[in-house]
Formats: structure tokens, sequence, C-alpha cells
């Protein structure tokens, strides 16, 4: 072995030794990291710094009890202006507060989640400026438009981060359903509704700008990948469904309780270079939440099988619009849509990501009760 050869693996085994192999410790999947490193630790202590800036008024409003379910898994992603939400808005917060805001929103996510959030509030704000220079001919337009923008999304949290060991926040408006919770310091991101109008800037300095620029890719490449065959069995309708709310298949709000049909091509009948695809698709979406946080989530589908894992696709396969893909499997539901009903002025895409087995934490609350009582 060339000197230069082992001085590069004595480097590696000793980056080794000091960063630990991410991987699966126990049953819960939890990595070997420090405590202050984890993202629950992380959110619990940036929740608690912006809600110790909130002015008495302001934390009436924005804090309601955790074991409220009603509440806690009630959002939207429709404009403000057809959906109350509760909580306190964006528009309602200092500099400082909406400096703090941010900071907890990264504590939640990685890179690309925390961009991917706001990608639907600097979306809105593109809308909000196209709307304005369009002649609004429909009362309905005009009160759409005056109710987009980052000034109208809405921030609830649900239990005090500082004295209990189960609490979530989320953040809410159009294009928007971010759903955080922890339960005795294991963080979950799911369910996350997130989307953009418009896909792309079209005009001005920013344009050709676009706000998810792998979600739709990402189903496109696989369902490429596959064979005629395949595709038989993967594509299950040469048009998507819609009614006036969106896609009917999509498990959007509302929708936790529905059980999802199993159609589309399992990855067991997939070859291995579609599977890396599958997975590379899988871990764009899973990836949105923090290191930690994705890790766990990965190892878990991994430990449900990935063969159980299934790929649907309804709409045009020839990289046109009005198309809708799914990814479902025990502990992961990944739906993706181009939107275009009612109101909308723009062709656009509607994503979701949950976990059938845990969204809301639900899984380990169950086991925290158990535990404790």
């Amino acid at each position: 072995m060339h000197t230069h050869s082992k001085q590069l693996l004595a480097l590696a085994l000793g980056c080794g030794l000091m960063f630990p192999t991410l991987g699966a410790a126990h049953d819960d999947h939890a990595i070997a990291v420090p405590q202050f490193a984890r993202s629950g630790q992380q959110m619990t202590t940036a929740a608690t710094g912006f809600l110790n800036s909130l002015s008495e008024e302001q934390r009436s409003a924005a804090v309601f009890e955790f074991v409220n379910d009603a509440d806690r898994t009630h959002w939207s992603n429709a404009p403000v202006s057809s959906v109350e939400r509760i909580g306190l808005p964006i528009s309602r917060l200092t500099l400082a507060q909406r400096g703090l805001l941010h900071q907890l929103l990264v504590s939640s996510t990685s890179s690309q989640g925390y961009h991917k959030i706001w990608a639907a509030v600097r979306g809105d704000e593109a809308l909000k400026a196209e709307g304005e220079n369009l002649p609004l001919e429909s009362a309905k337009f005009v009160d759409k438009n005056n109710h987009l923008g980052a000034v109208n999304y809405w921030l609830a949290f649900f239990g005090d981060p500082s004295t209990e060991s189960s609490w979530g926040y989320m953040l809410t408006g159009h294009h928007l359903g971010a759903n955080f919770t922890v339960v005795d310091g294991k963080a979950t991101f799911v369910p996350m509704f997130y989307g953009s109008d418009p896909a792309v800037i079209s005009t001005g300095a920013q344009a050709g700008h676009v706000f998810l620029p792998q979600e739709r890719n990402r189903g496109y490449e696989l369902l490429s990948s596959l064979s005629a065959d395949q595709r038989r069995i993967a594509v299950v309708a040469d048009k998507v469904v819609f009614n006036k709310f969106g896609a009917v298949e999509f498990a959007g709000p509302g929708t936790n309780d529905r059980v999802v049909e199993q159609r589309g091509i399992k990855a067991a009948d997939l070859t291995q270079e579609q599977r890396s695809l599958m997975w590379a698709l899988v871990k764009e979406f899973v990836g949105n939440s923090d290191f930690d946080v994705a890790a766990d989530h990965l190892a878990k589908i991994k430990h449900d099988g990935m063969e159980n894992l299934r790929f649907m696709w309804m709409g045009p396969t020839d990289g046109s619009e009005q198309i809708f893909y799914r990814v479902s499997g025990p502990s992961i539901l990944i739906d993706f849509v181009d939107q275009r009903t009612g109101f909308d002025w723009n062709t656009h895409p509607h994503v979701i990501v949950r976990d059938p087995s845990n969204d809301y934490g639900a899984d380990w609350l169950q086991r925290h009760i158990s535990e404790s009582h």
C-alpha cells in the first residue's frame, strides 16, 4: 500500500473512532450522538426561548393544552381567507420574535427542510405580488390575495416545552402544514405538508428560480426507469381525479385515519438500480427533518422491510403536468401532486409526508402512557 493511501486509511480509521457511525442503537432506532445535539433537545431549547419572549397576551393566544388532539391535529393548507387558524399569526410577532421563530424552525429541520418550509411562505409572497398585478375582477380573488403573504402564517404550541415531556407545535398557512412533536426527547416531523405557488418564478431578477426542485424529479426518475411490464403495475390511472379541494387521493389535512389502499408496484419487484432510485426519493422527503430524526426514520423504514414499499403513479407519463405519485409503506407515506383547481392561478406542487405508524408521535405517546401508568 502506498504511503499516501496508508495515511488516508489511518485518517479514516481515526475519524471513525472520533465520530461513531450513525446507526440503529436500539428498538427506537436512536443514533449515538450527544443529547444536546439531538433535534428534540434543540427544539425544546429553541421553543422555550421563543415562548419566553412572548407577552402574556401573545402566550395566551399561542399555547394550548397538549392533550387537545382536536386542535393539535387540525391544520389546513388553504389560504386563511378560506380556513381560520388557531394560534398567533406572524403579523403579531416583533422582529426579534420572528428571528426566534426561525431559530425554532432551524432546530427542527435540516437545511433543505428549513428552506422548503420557507419556500411555501416565499412562494406565497410571490403569488401575492403576482395577484396585485392582475385585474382581480372577482371579490373572492381580491379577498384571497389580501390573505396571502408571510404575515398570514400562524404558529401554535401544544404543551409547555419547559415543563412537559410531551409537546409540539405547528406552523400553518397557505401551502404549509408543518407539524412537529417531541415525546420524551424523541422528535418527529410528520405530518408535513408543503407546496409552492408559483412553482417557478417567471419574472424579474429571480426569474427561473425553482421552489421545490427535486420533488417532481425524483418521481419521474423512478417512473422512467420502469419497464413496460412494470409500468402496467405502477401506473393505476391515466388521469388524476380532482375535486374542488384538490386530488381526491391526496392524503392531506383531515385524512389522519384514512386507510391507504396499497396499489402500485412493490419494491420487491424492482431491480437493485430501481430500488436505489426509490430510496433516493424516500430520502428526499425524510431528509427534510434534522439529521438524527431522518436517520431514525430511515432506519425504521428499513426495519419494516424495503420490499414492503410501493410506488404508485397516476396521470401522464410523458413529463407533462397534472400528475400524482405515491410511495407507501408501514412507516412512510409520500404523496406528490400537480395542483390546479378552483381559483389556482398556476399549476403548482403539493406534497405531504406522513408516518402511518407514528403521525404526531401517536405511537410514542401510547407507549409513554402505558409506561407511566
